[in-house]
């Protein structure tokens, strides 16, 4: 991570933004620390979501002195995803880091962002996400959905398709596969255009489904599931490299409307901070997961995607008129 640059002690701070800011809103009181609530539903360790929200969890902590503290809640401690949506919107998470999918379902225009077989590869995403693209759907969700991302990073690595017993080696083999994905729209017609079964789900419940036998298999990139031990009882990946996996810090507006605008600037600034951390380390994450999941017994095939271009194409174009996305599209296709 970029060293931070020298900070203001805890006393130090709390003089600068006025202990009675930091008493206004819930879980704090005048002259004590500032404790936000942070959730994601990723285990702790070297997990995408995890490394965003551990490194903003630092650089708020060090720019505030410790004036400011972050708690995080990983695995999902705090509810799952949906349920979180909730809290936040309500003020009663502060933050939380996910994909964009689980906001797809209150936010329909950022469903833009999951097209299938839309993104050539990080740097083109990076390059739009970093762009008025990203300012509109930040502005989007602020008016719509009580929340606004503050940074955006990357999953470590693109999506695939993993099965428990059956070996793909090319996409006609997917048909009638029930394949886990997420409880998204956009997630859902992704794998409906390539041929598979969709199984909406929760990300809690998916280890114990592919060992039961509910589902045939699941769409998650190479680091999720070796962290998730998915490996386990599932045996077989086919890279698909169907959905780039956008991520978001996001912060809830109620609770940020609680903040003087001096807090709320060093949350933006350790927000983005975290986000470079973690985006730089994603491609070498997708690298050493795809090796050690080799390592561990799972066959990896390369998957011809060519015959999934035309279909993609199609569903781009109905679904950018259907969610008033066409300029986001545009621009992304640029």
């Amino acid at each position: 991570m970029t060293p931070l640059r020298r900070e203001p002690t805890r006393r130090g701070f709390l003089a600068t933004v006025g202990t009675a800011a930091l008493g206004a809103g819930c879980r704090r009181r005048p002259g004590s620390d500032l404790i936000l609530r942070l959730s994601h539903s990723m285990t702790a360790g070297p997990t995408a979501l995890h490394v965003f929200a551990d490194a903003f969890r630092q650089n708020v902590e060090s720019m505030s002195g410790g004036a400011v503290k972050v708690r995080l809640f990983p695995s999902g401690t705090l509810g799952q995803e949906r349920e979180v949506v909730q809290q936040l919107q309500e003020g009663l998470v502060d933050f939380m880091v996910s994909g964009t999918a689980i906001w797809g379902s209150v936010a329909p225009r950022l469903q833009v962002l999951d097209f299938p077989f839309l993104w050539r590869d990080w740097d083109h995403v990076h390059r739009v996400i970093d762009s008025s693209v990203g300012t509109s759907a930040a502005e989007y969700l602020a008016s719509t959905v009580r929340m606004r991302p503050l940074a955006w990073g990357d999953s470590f690595g693109f999506r695939h398709v993993v099965t428990r017993s059956r070996d793909i080696v090319e996409p006609r083999q997917l048909a009638g596969l029930k394949i886990r994905t997420i409880q998204s729209a956009i997630y859902v017609k992704a794998v409906e255009l390539m041929g598979a079964s969709p199984t909406p789900m929760a990300f809690g419940e998916v280890y114990t489904s592919l060992q039961t036998g509910v589902i045939d298999g699941y769409e998650h990139d190479a680091s999720t599931t070796l962290a998730q031990r998915f490996f386990e009882v599932a045996r077989y990946m086919a890279r698909t490299g169907h959905i780039a996996g956008v991520i978001g810090l996001w912060a809830s507006t109620v609770s940020l409307e609680q903040l003087p605008a001096d807090l709320q600037a060093m949350l933006e600034r350790a927000a983005s901070e975290a986000a470079a951390a973690q985006r730089a380390m994603g491609a070498r994450e997708d690298l050493r997961a795809t090796s050690e999941l080799r390592e561990r017994g799972m066959t990896i095939r390369e998957i011809d995607n060519t015959a999934f271009t035309e279909p993609a194409e199609r569903l781009w174009e109905q679904e950018s008129r259907s969610l008033g996305v066409a300029q986001w599209l545009e621009a992304i296709r640029a």
